[in-house]
């Protein structure tokens, strides 16, 4: 078998910078829990401290322990108090997790706490904890591993999701085979969307655009009805093309979403990038909310976006790059005044009966030059066709009255 060092590093065969870099960037790839460690300080006060280094050493006699920094002032104080309480954190403590990773002084106003057997802090959503008294602290280069016995453990109330993970410098979760897929629910998309199509060609016909009609199914977005086909497309069409929802692709599909489908929409953007710029997708989403609809441009989602994303053989090196040249067009889209020639298409919301997206209206191949009152016009008769269709499927479109 061939060998290559080229993604290896031996002892002196890079400088200590270039070593810490790959060091990390090598153990990136390895996915780790997040557990919160509390104690209490010598005057009473609580502490806290995220770690990923949390581990189960025996069963019998039950030890826990974590590795730590050498001179970590919190740890020093956690081998003074000489007890501990371990705190499993699940995906939606992401917030509380970053305010005591950076030290925020009103960290414990997260969360819902109480207080363990040996008076400890103890969240009450967290997956489990274990609580212990400090027995054995081990040097181990330059980290230590503080060792206790198990007093006490046991589960949360099961309300903070699957587990909170660090993978590739970020927080995220793995995603649970979906087995409560609604085949009827799809069924009944998929005929709505037989139904509407006739409004869908209208509006088509009258902007002189390609118009699609795509929903969301699990970690997919589909497209079911397409009209005026630009001549660019495959020859088979468009209908059933599939690509993954993920950040910052469909954004109007987790504007108007359920919170579970944001973060699923930010995690498979992760698991495409190795990372996700949270604030900046914020934006998109405000701004998107705002407007009442999207914006893609560049072109990435004209030239390459169907062809990569649509084609069984692709990649995930592929969907990959393709993404990251996406991102990198983001920030135009959140100029409120964009009506250049850059732009590529359009997105607009269709609500269902329960107030979130069933839909999103996609209008493509706009011919407007870059000219304001002609884009403007598109924009308008396409909210109103979206409007129409929401009305359709039974619930309100945003900023209607009651």
């Amino acid at each position: 078998m061939a060998s290559s060092t080229e993604n290896t590093w031996t002892p002196g065969g890079k400088n200590s910078s270039t070593k810490s870099a790959w060091w990390k960037a090598v153990l990136g790839e390895y996915p780790t829990g997040v557990a919160l460690i509390t104690s209490r300080t010598a005057e009473g006060d609580d502490l806290g401290m995220v770690v990923g280094t949390f581990m189960a050493i025996s069963e019998e006699p039950p030890l826990i322990g974590f590795a730590t920094s050498v001179g970590s002032r919190r740890a020093v104080k956690v081998k003074e108090s000489g007890t501990f309480c371990v705190n499993v954190l699940g995906y939606d403590h992401e917030q509380l997790c970053r305010a005591f990773a950076v030290s925020d002084p009103d960290c414990f106003q997260y969360g819902s706490w109480d207080r363990s057997p040996l008076g400890n802090a103890r969240l009450t959503d967290s997956l489990s904890w274990f609580e212990g008294t400090v027995t054995q602290v081990i040097p181990a280069g330059d980290h230590e591993i503080i060792i206790a016995s198990v007093s006490d453990l046991g589960v949360g109330d099961g309300n903070s999701g699957l587990p909170l993970l660090f993978l590739k410098g970020g927080y995220g979760s793995f995603s649970a085979p979906n087995e409560g897929f609604d085949v009827a629910a799809f069924a009944l998309r998929m005929r709505i969307a037989n139904a509407i199509g006739e409004i869908v060609q209208q509006l088509a016909d009258d902007t002189g655009t390609e118009c699609l009609l795509a929903t969301i199914v699990n970690d997919s977005v589909l497209v079911l009805s397409a009209a005026n086909l630009l001549p660019t497309r495959p020859e088979d069409g468009v209908i059933g093309m599939v690509f993954p929802f993920a950040a910052p692709v469909a954004p109007v599909l987790a504007a108007w979403g359920s919170e579970e489908r944001q973060k699923s929409w930010y995690e498979n953007s992760r698991h495409l990038l190795g990372r996700v710029d949270r604030p900046l997708l914020g934006r998109l989403l405000d701004t998107v909310r705002e407007r009442g609809y999207a914006v893609s441009a560049g072109d990435r989602m004209g030239m390459d976006f169907e062809r990569i994303a649509n084609d069984p053989t692709s990649t995930r090196a592929d969907l990959s790059q393709l993404w990251a040249a996406v991102s990198q067009d983001v920030e135009r889209t959140l100029d409120a005044g964009t009506h250049h020639p850059d732009v590529f298409s359009l997105q607009f919301p269709v609500l269902g009966a329960s107030g979130q997206v069933e839909f999103e209206l996609v209008v493509t191949g706009l011919q407007t030059d870059g000219a304001e009152q002609s884009f403007a016009a598109v924009v308008e008769r396409a909210q109103e066709a979206a409007e129409h269709l929401t009305e359709l499927v039974g619930a309100r479109f945003p900023g209607t009255p009651a």
